[in-house]
Formats: C-alpha cells, structure tokens, sequence
C-alpha cells in the first residue's frame, strides 16, 4: 500500500464517503496518494466500491 501513488474509488452512494474514508486512512501510513473519488450509478455484482490504484516500485527509479 505504502507504493501506491494514484488512487481512482467509484462508489454507488456518496452518502458512504464519510465511512469509507475513516476505513481507507487506516491502510496508508505517512504520505496518502493521489485520489479520486467519483460517484457511479452501479456497479459490477452490486458493489458499492471499485477501487483502481497505480503504485511505482520502491526501485523503480534507479538504473
């Protein structure tokens, strides 16, 4: 988790942003990524969350 560096969240409700962050802050320790959270009408199999992230190998950055 500590590698990632962009975020994407879509959720159903924006009524859930609330709990959904006080889940999401304790995954990430020090500096958070990037994120966006967008609403969606529906998603796959009736979740209410899909999250997409990017995240950069400690290592690579160095040749």
């Amino acid at each position: 988790m500590d590698d990632l560096v962009s975020v994407t969240v879509y959720c159903t409700d924006l009524s859930l942003y609330d709990g959904f962050n006080t889940v999401y802050r304790g995954y990430f320790h020090g500096q958070y990524p990037t994120r966006a959270f967008i609403g969606v009408n529906q998603l796959v199999r009736g979740a209410h969350f899909e999250i997409a992230g990017v995240a950069v190998a400690p290592s690579a950055g160095k040749l």
